[in-house]
């Protein structure tokens, strides 16, 4: 990240003080900007003394926007000064990022409902003249962005035991949701839009898988980079759909977008982290699971989970927030165990 500090009346004793304060405080903000790339980062730390006191601001520029940040009143010390505008910086940076994912998940479902809409009454043409190869070649493409969840929802299902490793991939469960598609798209509730009502027909068939006893799961446990329950494979999309691109890792940040976590996180991999991530999302009730992963990864409304599980507004809100609560205190743990 390209730094520059800017100072007005401060002496040259202080100036160094603040070069080697921030210097403690920069990891901070370098931590919460990962996810931009590093030469896209621009950042300019003014400090300005008077008679009152130390005011500073911090200018971020990302290739997303401009974010700046002001203490608030002067302080007696630089330090104090500085602590204030991190305080601040950080927290805009968290809610620039949340904004980021929100625009994210929205534009995904909004392609989703435009494929949906192009498709729909083709798929009720293939339907009345029974052209069943017709029908699954359309709905294969219309549905690629529900890959990522099926993925998600395999691994849950093989760390559950209701999958055994290897029994099934993405394709597969694709394929399945497609067959019962064209086998009940007369009787589909017709409110309900076409990728909703086929998520949930991919819940259902993992549903009535039988569930099995499985190990606890741990991060501090020795887990093999090829363990089979963390590696769901593609199956036909890879060798069919090359341009479909590759599936998504889980990170901390679909989950928790808002949360500043601590330095002992990044001492892990990405895949450890995202092992953690499954391993402690399977602990969550199942329907509370899978509101938390609507709502924050495919963009669904609380009103459309609601829909989709059969449960009031107020209910599915309460256990998106349970969810994210029991994640922090999981995470708080884990990290506490890895300084001591």
């Amino acid at each position: 990240m390209v730094q520059h500090l800017i100072f007005q009346n401060c002496p040259d004793t202080v100036k160094e003080g603040i070069h080697d304060y921030w210097s403690r405080k920069q990891p901070r903000i370098a931590r919460l900007l990962q996810t931009f790339p590093e030469e896209q980062r621009h950042l300019k730390l003014m400090v300005d003394r008077n008679p009152d006191g130390y005011q500073a601001r911090a200018v971020l520029m990302l290739p997303t926007q401009v974010l700046v940040a002001q203490s608030k009143t002067r302080q007696d010390v630089y330090q104090a000064a500085i602590d204030e505008v991190v305080d601040i910086l950080a927290e805009e940076i968290r809610r620039h990022k949340d904004k980021l994912r929100r625009d994210r998940t929205h534009r995904k479902k909004q392609q989703q409902q435009t494929d949906i809409a192009t498709a729909l009454e083709l798929l009720k043409q293939d339907i009345r003249q029974q052209r069943r190869e017709f029908f699954f070649d359309l709905l294969r493409p219309v549905l690629r962005n529900l890959r990522n969840y099926a993925r998600r929802e395999l691994v849950f299902a093989q760390l559950e035991g209701k999958v055994s490793p290897n029994e099934m991939t993405v394709s597969d469960l694709l394929d399945e949701a497609i067959l019962r598609a064209w086998e009940r798209f007369e009787q589909r509730p017709p409110q309900q839009p076409l990728n909703q009502w086929i998520s949930g027909l991919m819940h259902e068939i993992i549903d009535e898988r039988e569930a099995k006893a499985v190990p606890a799961i741990s991060l501090e446990t020795e887990i093999p980079e090829d363990d089979p329950r963390f590696r769901v494979t593609s199956g036909w999309i890879l060798d069919n759909e090359p341009f479909w691109g590759d599936l998504e890792s889980l990170t901390l940040e679909d989950i928790l977008p808002q949360h500043e976590v601590e330095e002992p996180w990044d001492a892990y991999s990405l895949d450890e982290k995202e092992r953690w991530l499954f391993a402690q999302l399977s602990k969550l009730p199942k329907l509370q699971r899978r509101a938390l992963m609507l709502y924050l990864l495919e963009g669904w409304e609380v009103e459309e989970i609601a829909m989709l599980q059969q449960r009031s507004v107020a209910e599915v809100r309460a256990d998106i927030e349970a969810a994210q609560t029991f994640l922090k205190d999981q995470l708080r743990q884990q990290i506490y165990q890895r300084q001591n």
